[in-house]
């Protein structure tokens, strides 16, 4: 772990709970929006109203916690951060869900570590990225290449399924890196709320143009795959996500989609009986691993003095790792 401007960039041991619970919660958003998806409801306005509950739920939260209403610019750039980073990783997510599998789609999203350190290599005036966590997001990719090879003759129907789920992944890789640079100090309540009107937003607009008449089949399915995502997939897995990148940075926050695959495979598996093919343990292993040798802590070296100059002109590392 190492702090770049006084603001913590790597992941530390508490940021593993957050990350599995994260995982926990995403990883089930995959099939269990498939099941909303595949039992009657049209993607978008599925999306749409899920924002809608989402910002119902923490509007109140954020009344409640008695924090200063923000400007009117701090909203817009918080509606704005919403329309890249929420409503471009949902709305890719739920339209592509009907050319694949839950599993396939967490899969593909797992690349978004890849897409941070991308962004942050070139938005970061001199950020290097250490041997080990380029070891480590090698490892991870190459699970998520495994899993991918494995399970995409049953689980992927249409090349467009995996083109919108790599808009998606590249939505979330970079718009963790904006925000986190537009909100040092942290995501409040309120800046949630607008994200995720934000996000509803750019959905409204292109059910609006997609699908006017659109409607949703009240079944017990859908009614479900609606409130798990607008209220703990939304409200509370965003607010968890928040915190990963205000507190370790986004590359370290978007481990989450590492652990992702996992429980989305299991759950896609067990629960909503989807393709498994064996060769998929492997690539569930190098993401551990991965996921695994990043988060490790480093054994302490003695500090060496240097002169003060040279102190401020060394530049800040990427999570994990010097060289």
């Amino acid at each position: 772990m190492v702090t770049a401007g006084g603001r913590t960039t790597g992941p530390s041991g508490s940021a593993i709970p957050r990350l599995v619970l994260l995982g926990v919660i995403w990883g089930a958003t995959f099939p269990i929006a498939r099941l909303g998806v595949t039992t009657g409801a049209d993607p978008f306005l599925l999306v749409t109203v899920a924002f809608a509950i989402a910002a119902v739920v923490t509007a109140p939260l954020a009344a409640l916690s008695r924090t200063p209403f923000p400007s009117a610019r701090r909203l817009l750039e918080s509606a704005g951060v919403g329309a890249l980073l929420i409503g471009g990783i949902n709305l890719p997510l739920f339209w592509g869900e009907r050319y694949a599998t839950g599993g396939a789609a967490s899969v593909v999203y797992a690349c978004a570590p890849l897409v941070s350190v991308a962004c942050v290599a070139l938005w970061g005036a001199g950020e290097r990225i250490g041997r080990r966590a380029a070891l480590a997001l090698g490892l991870g990719l190459t699970g998520v290449l495994v899993l991918a090879l494995a399970s995409g003759g049953a689980a992927i129907t249409s090349v467009w399924g995996l083109v919108a789920f790599g808009v998606g992944a590249i939505c979330q890789g970079s718009g963790a890196v904006v925000l986190g640079r537009l909100r040092p100090s942290g995501e409040r309540l309120w800046g949630e709320t607008f994200q995720f009107v934000g996000g509803g937003a750019v959905s409204l607009a292109v059910l609006s143009v997609v699908a006017p008449h659109a409607a949703l089949a009240l079944n017990p399915s859908v009614v479900a795959s609606v409130l798990y995502v607008g209220v703990v997939s939304m409200a509370a897995g965003y607010a968890i996500f928040f915190h990963l990148v205000h507190r370790h940075g986004a590359v370290a926050a978007n481990e989450v989609t590492y652990v992702n695959p996992v429980v989305a495979l299991a759950l896609g598996i067990f629960a909503f009986g989807e393709a498994f093919a064996p060769e998929e343990v492997a690539g569930l292993a190098l993401i551990l691993v991965a996921l695994v040798l990043l988060n490790a802590p480093r054994p302490r070296a003695e500090a060496k003095p240097r002169p003060p100059e040279a102190s401020a002109a060394a530049p800040p590392r990427l999570p994990g790792i010097a060289p």
